[in-house]
């Protein structure tokens, strides 16, 4: 089990693309567009969530292995990370 937080950075804008999400960087001016699962695991960020409360919620809600949930919400939040679009959160 996993303890680190995940959060959203406050200074970003979401704009709603139908199912799809488009975030934008204020500061960088960079953006990422998300796919329906990736625009819910972001609004599922609005608070600080770890991985396996991530995936807890999302394995309840959607028909995914818990294995392949783990490794793709993983990808996700490294990417948010890394594109200053979430934090890590101190717990």
């Amino acid at each position: 089990m996993t303890d680190t937080l995940y959060a959203r950075r406050p200074d970003t804008v979401a704009a709603n693309l139908g199912e799809e999400l488009a975030v934008l960087d204020l500061p960088s001016g960079s953006y990422l567009g998300f796919n329906a699962t990736a625009a819910h695991v972001w609004r599922l960020l609005s608070r600080p969530r770890s991985l396996d409360a991530l995936c807890d919620g999302l394995t309840a809600e959607f028909e995914i292995d818990a294995d392949r949930c783990r490794r793709e919400v993983s990808a996700l939040l490294e990417r948010l990370v890394a594109a200053n679009l979430a934090i890590i959160v101190d717990g």
